[in-house]
């Protein structure tokens, strides 16, 4: 149920609900969305749709606020989009419901089974904090709506490699278990609950490493559903997990930019806005004072339900939000592959004015940030981050390689064969080939650009000052078949980043690496000589001195980049994703990334 702290925490929900009050489509008895050109799963765009899972959210909330105005709208939408669940026990999207109210299960690309873990927690908040104020015949409904959830979330019986999901689903079955009875639930989720629980702790990071966009999904699921939890072992499991949640945003918030630091393995925005501030100074049940509640336009940043459960920070954890940044390193083994080359390495490094993360191997995925710096100040952060760009949206299929040291890395990246274009493996690419009028790498600048000033300042040598550093990147060594990869600065008054739902159009300084650019053609990655590039990547404080020049070269097919202790290599030609990650190597003082973390 939903829990005020102070009256301006009512105040706040009052305006958060005043926006979606003017969003319910009352006829329809369901919230109103606009669904963009870039989300995932739907085949729908640039429309206005009727989601499901926002339109539960939406039925909570109102009883939450609870005239009975609002209890009798609330049981009009459940009423209306709990029938849309498959409830076909022979499909494989049992269980599941669609995304939106226009498009059926079937017309979906694919459907996302996720929805069965969202949709399932929030009947379950509804039917047992407001079960006096549903009818008898819609509690029956949503109660079997629930265990169809289950079911689904059983037979999916996800793995804890996906982090929230695997969390959310563990906390769907085993409240459901308790709350109905139903003793075959409790006893998978018990035998679940261990395997995520030894994988995670064991791990000491979630596999979803650093993200931001889910970490939060993590604690603020714990936090909601905990207090319906009887069992009390499975409740310190949970508690546990939480710290660990808390522990990765302590270990990565930067003080002075109030940034979230990289590297990030989902995240659908490139800055932080004041949600963070707010999330943080809540759960410190507002010991600190991060952003005023009367702040102008702090209602429109927090999403609905942002009241509606509250965790709390582990007390180890406050200094880190109190405290400036002092000088900090962050390294973390966060899968463990079958084979050395498999696991994933994440690399931050922080002091009290700048930060740099980078993953080990990475591809560049649009949700991904595997190089990713931040600079400035709270009012006016910064942050640079390295992209490939197919037809300017983030190429799922291009690869890097990094080595960092503290603010310093050189990469080498390269392209994958059978990989996917926008997504993973949503919409796979067909014989290595695809249809493109530009291709490019590109170093992005964005946020507070009129602080940024970037200069070519060599051949291959860019010049950027930031507030108050300044960094340095190099192309040493640039190849795409018979192209000629042009390098140069572009500046982007309105510049757009959409990732998923989320849309942010702001000014950007850029450094691309222009690999194709024309007519539209066909680009076969397996028929190109080479496609490559070594890139090296430092920033130091205004006055310091830079790194001496890097040097680059093609050695038995791989291109190899070293730079003053600093060496990372990949392969020259387009490879498959395995081979990459086989191939592709990264090295700190003459020393293997496996050997210096996988000991």
């Amino acid at each position: 149920m939903i829990e005020f702290l102070n009256p301006q925490e009512k105040h706040l929900n009052d305006r958060i609900m005043g926006r979606m009050d003017k969003k319910y489509d009352r006829e329809e008895a369901m919230i109103t969305q606009w669904r963009g050109e870039h989300g995932y799963h739907s085949t729908l765009v640039n429309q206005m749709v009727h989601p499901t899972y926002d339109s539960l959210s939406y039925a909570y909330e109102r009883m939450n606020r609870g005239t009975e105005e609002d209890f009798e709208e609330a049981i009009r939408i459940l009423h209306q989009v709990v029938p849309l669940q498959d409830t076909n026990s022979d499909h494989d999207t049992y269980g599941i419901w669609p995304y939106f109210m226009e498009e059926t299960l079937e017309q979906m690309a694919p459907p996302d089974w996720n929805w069965a873990d969202f949709c399932g927690k929030k009947l379950l908040q509804l039917l047992i904090d407001y079960k006096e104020h549903i009818p008898a015949d819609l509690a029956e409904m949503m109660h079997q709506a629930i265990i169809h959830s289950c079911n689904s979330i059983i037979r999916r019986n996800m793995g804890p490699h996906y982090t929230n999901i695997s969390i959310m689903g563990t906390l769907v079955t085993m409240v459901a278990g308790e709350q109905f009875g139903e003793d075959s639930l409790v006893e998978y989720v018990k035998r679940r609950l261990d395997g995520l629980y030894a994988f995670n702790i064991g791990h000491g990071a979630f596999q979803e490493y650093n993200s931001p966009s889910y970490t939060w999904v993590v604690i603020d699921d714990l936090a909601s559903m905990i207090p319906y939890i009887k069992d009390k072992e499975a409740v310190k499991k949970l508690e546990d997990i939480s710290g660990l949640a808390w522990k990765c945003i302590a270990d990565h918030f930067h003080y002075k930019t109030k940034q979230w630091a990289g590297p990030h393995a989902r995240f659908y925005g490139m800055l932080e806005d004041t949600q963070l501030l707010m999330r943080i100074q809540r759960a410190l049940s507002y010991q600190i004072s991060l952003v005023p509640l009367d702040e102008e336009g702090l209602d429109e940043k927090l999403p609905i339900g942002f009241f509606s459960s509250k965790s709390v920070c582990p007390t180890c954890y406050e200094q880190y939000f109190i405290n400036p940044t002092k000088e900090n390193h962050v390294d973390a083994v966060f899968i463990h592959g079958e084979k050395p080359w498999e696991s994933e390495i994440a690399v931050c490094y922080q002091n009290e004015n700048f930060n740099l993360g980078t993953f080990y191997k990475s591809n560049f995925w649009n949700q991904k940030r595997n190089h990713i710096s931040y600079f400035g100040t709270e009012e006016k952060p910064v942050y640079c981050s390295i992209k490939c760009l197919h037809d300017f949206y983030d190429y799922s299929s291009g690869l890097i390689v990094t080595s960092q040291a503290k603010a310093r890395a050189v990469s080498v990246t390269g392209f994958g064969t059978n990989g996917g274009d926008t997504h993973c493996n949503l919409d796979m690419v067909k014989d290595a080939t695809i249809k493109a009028s530009d291709l490019r790498l590109r170093f992005e600048i964005g946020g507070a650009t009129d602080q940024v000033n970037a200069v070519k300042t060599g051949d291959n040598t860019f010049d950027i000052e930031i507030a108050d550093a300044c960094i340095r990147i190099t192309f040493p060594y640039a190849e795409f078949g018979e192209n000629h990869v042009k390098l140069q600065i572009t500046k982007e008054a309105e510049h757009v980043n959409e990732t998923g739902g989320h849309k942010d159009i702001g000014s950007a300084v850029c450094i691309d690496a222009i690999l194709y650019h024309g007519e539209e053609t066909d680009i076969c990655f397996t028929d190109l000589t080479g496609c490559c590039c070594a890139i090296t990547f430092e920033i130091i404080p205004k006055g310091g001195q830079f790194a001496e020049p890097a040097m680059a070269s093609i050695i038995n097919g791989q291109l190899v980049v070293e730079q003053t202790g600093l060496k990372a290599e990949g392969p020259q030609k387009a490879c498959t994703m395995e081979a990459f990650k086989e191939l592709a190597k990264a090295y700190r003082d003459g020393n293997e990334y496996q050997e210096i973390y996988l000991k």
